[in-house]
């Protein structure tokens, strides 16, 4: 099967009538807070966290809801030029530079780009992680009222050569972004619109062999295959032709400017006896070290990064180990390891939702520990990108929260519009 991925009119904010950007963006819907969300509806009116998070109201009628505003709004802001379309189909380019919680300093580049949408049987677009019922109703909704891609979703590509980023970086040496934005949500901001048609055909024939990992969108692309059918059905195939393709932030998986973190386990509402029990098994699972410090714990574990499967264990008595498993045999992956093995059997945890959450944060995790005795914290290194890929061809899933990208992208720059 061949990947398409094309260029496509993009639907964008008009910079003279809303103002500095930056004040219209948002970070990705499913990690916004109530407190933040608030305060991104009133840095400005046109923000567009009114389209990707609308909100229901108690007295909503059978016909109207948070769904139907939202639609409503955006062809409002597509009438009155708060947005309006590119005239010639562009690929974008998107620059986020910031610093990692190691101190270092990324530039991720993006290709925002059209995709076409393929069944995961076709392995041409390859998920990594379990989805959930709730959030692709939600986002299913929303989409059937707005016929849009409201934001894009997050893929990898295999590029060693970096023949694609090459053909970018030629475009941006020789051209200004149409948006520079200063520092919002912990990175710096720049788009360009890649409008070179000869150039646009490399990229797309670069393409074709290459299959896309899922980083971060599982949800949305389902409910993107979801809505597909359905418009299929309703349509012929000349007018649901726009419905075949989605929205997607194509990232180069060996680039210097990805960071992946590692995403640390929190358990808590744990019994004593639970902890002791978990404790006394170690040594059956693991060659266990005591280690005397959080910074030390984290050194050696770096030091193991990529070399040797290990795992870190904090627990309220203030003691630090480090883990190496004796065995091999469950899974070849750390996120693994700790989910059947640390968390399953010695722990005894099956309900995730009550028992289990998640921090990219070494010092936020001891400080979780620390804050009850109920509580025990599992220290990682981040899951190797060559791995989840290795996962994902394989035709396997990961458990969830396997990767951390980090930062996360932006929502706003780019729009996609389905049905014209």
């Amino acid at each position: 099967m061949e990947t398409t991925v094309i260029p496509f009119r993009g639907l964008r904010y008009n910079a003279t009538k809303v103002g500095g950007i930056e004040n219209v963006i948002a970070p990705p819907y499913d990690v916004i807070k109530t407190e933040e969300r608030l305060a991104l509806e009133s840095r400005h009116p046109a923000n567009i966290i009114r389209l990707i998070l609308s909100q229901p109201c108690d007295d909503d009628p059978a016909d109207a809801n948070q769904y139907t505003r939202a639609a409503a709004l955006m062809n409002q802001w597509i009438s009155n030029d708060t947005f309006t379309r590119d005239t010639t189909p562009c690929y974008y380019i998107y620059d986020q530079s910031f610093t990692a919680p190691d101190g270092k300093n990324y530039t991720r580049r993006a290709l925002i780009a059209l995709v076409k949408l393929e069944p995961f049987e076709n392995k041409v677009i390859l998920p990594h992680e379990k989805t959930h019922a709730g959030p692709k109703a939600d986002r299913l909704n929303l989409m059937r009222e707005c016929h849009a891609n409201l934001s894009p979703i997050f893929l990898l590509y295999a590029d060693p050569a970096g023949d694609i980023e090459q053909i970018m970086q030629g475009f941006t040496d020789a051209h200004t972004p149409e948006v520079d934005c200063a520092e919002t949500f912990g990175s710096t901001h720049q788009l360009w619109c890649l409008d070179d048609a000869a150039r646009n055909r490399e990229i797309q024939a670069l393409f074709a062999s290459k299959p896309l990992l899922i980083a971060d969108g599982h949800h949305r692309y389902e409910t993107a295959l979801a809505f597909q059918e359905e418009m299929a059905e309703k349509m012929s195939n000349a007018k649901a032709a726009g419905y075949d393709y989605m929205m997607m932030n194509l990232v180069r998986m060996e680039s210097p400017g990805l960071a992946v973190l590692a995403i640390h386990r929190l358990l808590q509402n744990l019994s004593a006896d639970s902890i002791a029990h978990a404790v006394s098994k170690l040594p059956e699972a693991f060659e266990v070290h005591e280690i005397d410090t959080q910074a030390n714990l984290m050194a050696k574990l770096d030091t193991l990064k990529g070399q040797s499967r290990a795992i870190g264990m904090y627990t309220a008595d203030d003691r630090y180990r480090l883990l190496i498993p004796h065995s091999t045999t469950v899974g070849h992956l750390d996120v693994t390891l700790v989910q059947e093995t640390v968390i399953k059997e010695l722990f005894q945890v099956e309900t995730m939702a009550e028992h289990i959450s998640y921090t990219a944060y070494a010092d936020d995790a001891v400080a979780h520990v620390k804050g009850g005795s109920d509580r025990a914290a599992i220290l990682m290194n981040p899951t190797p990108v060559e791995q989840v890929l290795d996962v994902a061809m394989a035709g396997l899933t990961m458990p969830q929260k396997s990767t951390y990208f980090y930062p996360k992208m932006a929502t706003g720059f780019v729009l996609n519009l389905l049905n014209r």
